[in-house]
């Protein structure tokens, strides 16, 4: 009957995902962004693109380049644009050892 749980089991819910957990993860996002980084003229991205392409909400992408603007890795060159500004083979040898 609806609206009526007998003592002692528990309901059932289902919950469906798009993605597996791990590709929407901010590690897993992050390196996704790094290979965008690495192909970008100048180092310079578009984040509506870049939500674009990792098929995120620009939210996500916020989270991103937060952090990497706080521990000054970027720029923002304006409201939508990013520029990375650090040496990439410095950072490759810093990230993948």
């Amino acid at each position: 009957q609806i609206g009526h749980v007998q003592v002692g089991t528990v309901p059932e819910i289902k919950l469906t995902l798009e993605k597996p957990r791990f590709d929407a993860s901010l590690v897993y996002l992050t390196r996704k962004f790094m290979d965008l980084v690495k192909t970008a003229p100048d180092g310079v991205l578009d984040l509506n693109e870049v939500a674009t392409r990792l098929g995120v909400r620009k939210r996500r992408v916020y989270d991103i380049t937060n952090v990497l603007d706080g521990i000054n890795l970027i720029e923002k060159r304006s409201k939508n644009l990013i520029q990375w500004v650090v040496n990439l083979s410095r950072w490759q040898v810093l990230t993948y050892q």
